[in-house]
């Protein structure tokens, strides 16, 4: 029995299908080949089938097919998203999810990432690690937080993660912010997809 997440999965082939593929590879600057098109996914090297519409991952110097529901809609959202033949600038203001949101609309992404925080705590140098360990850019804190790390989500996309550690006081505490700009580039929805993702592989580089 084929789930709906598999059933997306193939309806986003199909629409990425539809899309100029030059003009892709003219926008975001992509690697590619009479067969594929190529990118990085937090730190994943990534290949689009220019035939197919299907995504690969290269896991152990291997390209396999990924059918991960986040994974594959964060990519072709990012690929096929707005009408612009240029990259919008980023400003690199950072803001939280939230702001992109009409009011009362929105999940709270702290509670979402609460179980992330909790798994990271007394773990703030793995932590690190694993920021640069998927590309990213450790930064002086900012505003208190034991971890700043700016992480490319895409090489021309990043995102900025900060980390504070439990005190007496306070639960441990993960905060993402994104460049003001960032609904030119992603659909509101696919800002969680990431951060998913994103959580996801910093815990399992941690573990």
């Amino acid at each position: 029995m084929i789930s709906n997440y598999d059933k997306q999965v193939d309806i986003g082939r199909k629409i990425f299908l539809n899309y100029d593929q030059e003009a892709l590879i003219q926008k975001y600057t992509l690697d590619a080949d009479a067969d594929f098109l190529y990118l990085t996914y937090l730190g994943t090297k990534c290949r689009v089938n220019r035939k197919t519409g299907a995504i690969d991952e290269m896991i152990d110097d291997i390209y396999t097919e990924c059918r991960e529901y986040t994974v594959v809609m964060t990519i072709y959202d990012m690929l096929c998203h707005g009408d612009s033949p240029t990259l919008p600038p980023l400003s690199g203001k950072w803001t939280l999810v939230g702001n992109f949101a009409a009011a009362g609309s929105s999940p709270d992404a702290n509670l979402f990432a609460q179980k992330y925080a909790d798994a990271f705590s007394g773990k703030t140098d793995a932590l690190k690690d694993a920021c640069t360990a998927i590309g990213g850019e450790i930064l002086d804190s900012i505003a208190g937080a034991d971890v700043t790390a700016r992480i490319p989500a895409f090489s021309f996309f990043p995102v900025l993660l900060q980390y504070w550690e439990k005190d007496e006081e306070f639960a441990p505490q993960i905060r993402l912010l994104w460049d003001d700009q960032s609904m030119k580039y992603l659909n509101f929805e696919t800002t969680y997809y990431l951060q998913g993702d994103l959580l996801e592989r910093l815990l399992q580089l941690i573990r």
